[in-house]
């Protein structure tokens, strides 16, 4: 071990604890996270390395018990979104540790857009009136600008290539995350991952009769078994259809370690969003993706997709499927015909040329606070 020691403040938003688990895993320094209520059950076997907490003082008592070198946010961006802290409540905590000479970064989920895509905006969309909600529009563009300004000075770790921006941006890439799963296996598992945020963007009328016809479809093939993770509104619509149903699993949630078990054991992986934190799982495993939808982070920020198609898929966006369209159920014979695992050696040798975590880790240390 290096002695070094990392704690990371999770949000919210489950995708990034994935981030801080690839930058941490394997690596010769020590990790801790802090995590809010909404995550607390997500700890499961890992309850050892996680520390609740509820307010900025909590927060505060975590790193005199832990002595970071480095404290990591993810997201910084999101802890206002998801009412977690003020904005001067995260500025002041920052304050607060740049004081006792500990190294800040945070993960950002907007992908730099706002700084390599002028103009870029948030469009908030009411599924209710079926347009453009201007007055949320307005608020969130006025706290990205208030953000923008609290972050200009922190630098930002991402776990996907982006362009280098000395002491403000650092991509990296963990080698000793994992081995790539086995191909050999008695079942071909099928994952579908919905999100309570995506389904939200989805007409439930044509989502249902669709999905249980694909469901349909995939476990007509005998080898086949199908794992749906969705909100429960979905599952309380699939789940008086599909009761009992041999080979089909439905759940709710998952904890960490049991996700991301579940991504490694898996032959396919269908999406609704590309950009899912998980996703990068599916690169570090070898696992084929296969996408229904962009998300609601293209849906809500014009022009995130292309930046995405750009940077995260390094100039080769994904293929969206037609959920209303028959699948091959031979999940083999699916990768193949849509070129799914030489697409991901390409990604994967992209995103192998970042540097390592604890490099990185090096340089945020080493870096003057401003």
């Amino acid at each position: 071990m290096s002695g070094r020691r990392l704690l990371f403040v999770l949000s919210s938003d489950y995708g990034e604890y994935v981030t801080a688990n690839l930058f941490s895993r394997g690596q010769p320094f020590a990790r801790h996270f802090a995590v809010p209520a909404a995550l607390a059950g997500a700890a499961g076997a890992q309850a050892h390395e996680v520390s609740g907490y509820s307010g900025v003082e909590e927060l505060e008592a975590i790193v005199a018990r832990q002595q970071p070198h480095c404290v990591v946010l993810a997201s910084g961006y999101l802890f206002t979104v998801n009412r977690l802290l003020a904005p001067e409540q995260v500025a002041g905590f920052i304050s607060w540790l740049r004081e006792r000479d500990i190294a800040v970064a945070t993960t950002d989920p907007w992908l730099r857009i706002w700084k390599l895509r002028p103009g870029a905006r948030f469009t908030i969309h009411s599924v209710r009136r079926g347009a453009e909600d201007e007055s949320r529009s307005r608020v969130m563009n006025e706290l990205r600008e208030r953000l923008e300004h609290d972050f200009a000075s922190v630098p930002h770790l991402f776990a996907v290539p982006l362009p280098a921006e000395a002491g403000r941006s650092y991509s990296f890439f963990n080698p000793r995350f994992a081995a790539a799963a086995s191909a050999d296996r008695d079942y071909d598992d099928w994952l579908f991952v919905l999100s309570r945020e995506d389904l939200a963007y989805l007409p439930a009328q044509s989502l249902v009769p669709a999905l249980l016809g694909r469901i349909e479809e995939i476990l007509a093939r005998p080898r086949n078994r199908v794992t749906l993770i969705g909100p429960p509104a979905l599952q309380s619509a699939l789940a008086a259809q599909v009761a009992a149903r041999p080979r089909l699993r439905l759940a709710t949630a998952m904890d960490f370690a049991q996700f991301e078990a579940a991504v490694r054991s898996a032959s396919i992986v269908a999406y609704w969003n590309v950009l899912s934190a998980s996703l990068l799982y599916c690169l570090y495993y070898g696992v084929p993706p296969i996408f229904f939808g962009r998300g609601h982070q293209a849906r809500v920020c014009p022009g995130l997709f292309e930046h995405a198609a750009e940077h995260v898929y390094r100039g080769r966006a994904p293929r969206l499927l037609d959920l209303a369209a028959p699948i091959e159920p031979d999940a083999g014979a699916l990768a193949r015909e849509l070129g799914l695992r030489p697409w991901l050696d390409y990604l994967r040798s992209e995103y192998a040329r970042a540097a390592s975590p604890q490099e990185v880790i090096e340089r945020l240390v080493a870096q003057p606070a401003p």
